[in-house]
């Protein structure tokens, strides 16, 4: 009943949001309207591939170096490039093969490859990542910065499944360019211990709009106060789309 009542209130709020979730529903990165189509691009890590190399049964130690911890790069399969490049020596994947470290360790640029007309349309980013369980309070470790300019909507919140720190990032770019980089650094606020099990990647070229995604992390008081705090995250929302 909860989750109707945000999202008839978030679409409620704006004809252009049609397509709106809420992290604290999810219980992992949440899928674009548009993956898959045309003109998009997808990879990411999940839990037990941050190096590039997955351990050989599903619970076994990684037998393997952890290429990612001080070296150039590492690729979710086949794709090229240096896509998550490392820009410090830390250790910052853990035995278990995700990412375990202080805030501070965490130094890391994020290439993303883009298909459509170069320099024309409208690119939108969308990078999503979530904590192990029993990290969900900690939502304020991980910041994002600016792609070729604009700085990104960014949600922080606790998701669904057994309280999970969850983020989405959002980047609405005019025109378009053959890839994009980001610098992706743990935040000095807080402290503690800053953990990610999966990392998506979503980008969509279009030559008419930004894609219509918006995300917002309800906290969990009455069925009233949830709706007044959808309404007002759909009008933040809506706000930094103009």
């Amino acid at each position: 009943m909860k989750n109707t009542l945000l999202l008839a209130a978030l679409v409620a709020m704006s004809a252009t949001v049609v397509r709106a979730e809420s992290i604290n529903f999810a219980t992992g990165p949440i899928a674009p309207s548009f993956r898959g189509a045309a003109n998009t691009t997808y990879f990411g890590w999940g839990n037990g591939s941050w190096d590039g190399n997955p351990p050989l049964n599903v619970g076994d130690p990684d037998p393997t170096p952890d290429v990612v911890n001080g070296t150039p790069s590492i690729n979710p399969g086949s794709l090229a490039g240096p896509l998550l490049a490392q820009n410090n020596a830390s250790d910052i994947v853990s035995s278990s093969n995700n990412v375990y470290t202080n805030p501070a360790n965490v130094n890391l640029t994020l290439t993303i490859p883009t298909v459509g007309s170069v320099g024309a349309g409208f690119t939108t980013i969308i990078v999503q990542c979530n904590g192990l369980a029993g990290f969900g309070g900690i939502t304020n470790l991980f910041a994002f910065g600016n792609i070729a300019g604009v700085a990104p909507t960014y949600v922080t919140g606790v998701n669904a499944d057994n309280q999970e720190a969850q983020f989405w990032a959002k980047w609405e770019i005019p025109g378009n360019a053959a890839s994009y980089s980001v610098n992706v650094t743990g935040s000095p606020v807080g402290a503690g211990v800053l953990s990610i099990s999966d990392m998506t990647v979503d980008s969509l070229w279009s030559a008419t709009g930004f894609a219509p995604d918006a995300v917002a992390a309800v906290p969990e008081p009455t069925s009233f106060a949830l709706v007044g705090a959808a309404l007002t995250a759909a009008t933040v929302l809506v706000r930094r789309r103009r």
